[in-house]
C-alpha cells in the first residue's frame, strides 16, 4: 500500500510555494484572509508564526528573515532595515548562524509595504527558508581580506540567482538544502555542518575547491563526509545544481524527520551518491584523496582592524551579545557608517559582523564609535564566542528563553572573570532542534525540564567537547547526561572555570579540558 504525502507536501504539490505571496498581498490588501493551511507556506518569504501566551502559534505576528545573498548590507539598505526594524518589528532584530537578519513582531498587513522598502535597496525575502535552497552561507570577508584564498562572491551570487530564475524547478524539496561556498583562509563558514559546501584550496597558483556533502546539526547530527571530489571555479554550480536536483527527486518526502541531504547520502553510501552526481554532470569530477588543510575552529574569527586588500582601507570586525540587535542600534550602524564613509556591514556564523570599505585614517575612530555603543572589535571570549537561537520567546520548538538568558550569562562570566582570556564557545539552544550549534560548542547549554521539590523547571542539558576541524577532527560534543536548572547555570560554568585554574587535569587549555572533565 503506498504511503499518503502529508497535507504540506500535497500543499506544495499543488502549485509553486512561492505563489502564497498572492495570498499574502490578498489579506494585505482585500482583506481575504490567509487560509490556515497556507500558513506553513510563508516560511518560503522566510516567516514563522509567534507564539501566543497559550504557547500556540498564530497569525497576529511573525517572525521574518531576510535574506542576504553575499552576507552585506550596504549603507542604503542597512537605512532600510533600520527603518523596518525600528516601525514595524518593534525593534527587534537577530542575526542569524546563516549570516541573515531576522525582524520579529511582522504582521501581514505590512508586508506590502515591507516588500517595497526591500525591493528599493534590492533586498529579499524570497527563500529565505522554506522547503528548497537556504541562503548561501560564505567568508564575510570575501573580496575584501587581503589573506583569502579566493573570492567566491561572483560564484555565490551566480548559484543563488540560477536558483532564484528557475523557482518553478527549485522551489519544492522534501526539506531544506543549505550550501556554503568559501574561499576563506580560516575557514569560516563551517563547511563541515552544511548539506553541501565548496572550500577553496590552492594547489600551486591553481585554485579549487574540496567538496563535502551531508553534514548537518538538529537531532540526526552528523559531520560532512568529503567526497573526495575537487572541483574546478567553472564547476562549483553544475555541482550545486545537480546535487539539489538529485535531493529534490529522490529525498524522503514521506517522513520529514528522515528528509535532509545526509539521510539520502547515508541512505544511498556516499559512492553511489557522487556517481550520481557525476552522472547528472555528464563529466567526472577529480578525484581528491587528501583534504587540505583546514583551519581550527578556535581560529576562525575576523575580529578587530584587518588591513583589506583594497589599498588604503580597512574591515572591524566587532562582536554583537548572542546576535540580539536592538532596532536603535541598527539605525545607529548606519550613522556611524555614512559619518565614516565606510562601505557597510557583512554579517557572520557567529551572529556577530564586521564593518567593511573603511578608510585607514579613520578606523580606529570607526572601531571606537562601535564600541562606545556596546559593539567591541577587541571582545572578552565570552561576548565573542556566546551565541543562541530564538527561544520559546517566539518559537514553537523553545522550551526555554534564550536571548534575555544568554545576555545575563555573558554579562555574567565577564564580571566574574574579566581576565580570562582562552577560547571557549558557549552555545544556548531553546530545544533540541539545536539552531544555535551546541553540538559543535565546547559548552552547549540545550533547553529542558527538571524537576526541583517537585516543580517541573528551565534547565540545560550540558553537552561539551564539540569541534570544527575538517572531517576527521571534527567532533560532535558529548551530552554530560546532567540537567541542571537555568537559574544554577551560571554558578555550574563558574565552577568549571574555577576548577580548570586550580587543576587543568593536565591539559593544555580550557577548550580540551572540556573533553576530558567529568560532571557528575
Amino acid at each position: 500500500m503506498e504511503k499518503e504525502l502529508s497535507k504540506l507536501e500535497q500543499l506544495k504539490a499543488s502549485r509553486n510555494p512561492l505563489r502564497v505571496i498572492d495570498d499574502i498581498y490578498k489579506e494585505a490588501n482585500e482583506g481575504i484572509p490567509l487560509s490556515e493551511d497556507y500558513i506553513g507556506l510563508l516560511k518560503w518569504y522566510g516567516m514563522y508564526p509567534h507564539i501566543n501566551s497559550e504557547n500556540k502559534e498564530d497569525k497576529k505576528y511573525f517572525m521574518k528573515r531576510i535574506k542576504l545573498v553575499d552576507a552585506s548590507m550596504n549603507l542604503e539598505q542597512l537605512k532600510v532595515m533600520g527603518k523596518i526594524a525600528k516601525e514595524y518589528a518593534q525593534g527587534l532584530v537577530d542575526f542569524t548562524t546563516r549570516e541573515n537578519v531576522q525582524f520579529h513582531y511582522i504582521q501581514i498587513k505590512d508586508l506590502p509595504t515591507i516588500f517595497d522598502l526591500l525591493k528599493s535597496v534590492g533586498l529579499t525575502s524570497r527563500m529565505a527558508s522554506g522547503d528548497g535552497p537556504r541562503p548561501i552561507v560564505t567568508c564575510p570577508v570575501s573580496g575584501v581580506a587581503a589573506d583569502e584564498i579566493f573570492d567566491v562572491s561572483s560564484l555565490v551570487k551566480d548559484i543563488d540567482s540560477y536558483f532564484d530564475k528557475n523557482e518553478d524547478d527549485f522551489s519544492n524539496f522534501p526539506r531544506k538544502y543549505k550550501m556554503s561556498v568559501s574561499g576563506c583562509s580560516c575557514h569560516c563558514c563551517g563547511h563541515e555542518i552544511q548539506d553541501i559546501a565548496f572550500t577553496a584550496f590552492k594547489r600551486g597558483d591553481e585554485v579549487l575547491f574540496d567538496l563535502t556533502l551531508a553534514g548537518g546539526l538538529s537531532k540526526s547530527k552528523q559531520i560532512a563526509y568529503r567526497a573526495n571530489r575537487y572541483v574546478k571555479e567553472e564547476q562549483v554550480r553544475d555541482v550545486a545544481v545537480a546535487v539539489a536536483e538529485i535531493f529534490r527527486d529522490n529525498g524522503n518526502r514521506y517522513n520529514r524527520n528522515k528528509a535532509r541531504v545526509r539521510h539520502l547520502v547515508n541512505e544511498w553510501g556516499l559512492e553511489k551518491f557522487v556517481d550520481a552526481i557525476e552522472e547528472k554532470l555528464g563529466y567526472k569530477l577529480e578525484e581528491g584523496l587528501q583534504e587540505p588543510e583546514i583551519t581550527p575552529i578556535q581560529n576562525r574569527n575576523h575580529f578587530g582592524i584587518n588591513k583589506s586588500k583594497t589599498e588604503g582601507e580597512s574591515f572591524v570586525g566587532f562582536a554583537t551579545i548572542a546576535g540580539r540587535i536592538p532596532g536603535e542600534d541598527f539605525v545607529k550602524f548606519a550613522e556611524i557608517i555614512e559619518k565614516y564613509d565606510a562601505k557597510g556591514i557583512r554579517l557572520t556564523t557567529r551572529q556577530n559582523f564586521i564593518v567593511y570599505g573603511v578608510k585607514d585614517e579613520v578606523v580606529e575612530d570607526l572601531a571606537n564609535e562601535f564600541d562606545s555603543i556596546g559593539y567591541a572589535y577587541k571582545p572578552n571570549t565570552f561576548r565573542a564566542r556566546t551565541q543562541s537561537c530564538t527561544g520559546r520567546e517566539f518559537c514553537k520548538f523553545g522550551i526555554t528563553e534564550t536571548k534575555t538568558y544568554a545576555n545575563k550569562l555573558i554579562k555574567h562570566l565577564e564580571t566574574k572573570f574579566p581576565e580570562f582570556k582562552e577560547y571557549v564557545m558557549i552555545s544556548v539552544s531553546g530545544c533540541g532542534n539545536a539552531c544555535s550549534h551546541p553540538q559543535v560548542a565546547d559548552i552547549g547549554l540545550v533547553g529542558c525540564k527538571t524537576r526541583v521539590d517537585g516543580e517541573r523547571v528551565d534547565a540545560y542539558d550540558v553537552q561539551l567537547g564539540g569541534h570544527l576541524q575538517g572531517t576527521n577532527n571534527s567532533k560532535i560534543a558529548t551530552s554530560t547526561k546532567v540537567k541542571i536548572p537555568a537559574s544554577e547555570v551560571p554558578a555550574f560554568l563558574e565552577k568549571l572555570i574555577n576548577d580548570y585554574e586550580k587543576d587543568s587535569l593536565g591539559t593544555s587549555s580550557f577548550k580540551e579540558y572540556l573533553t576530558k572533565v567529568e560532571i557528575a
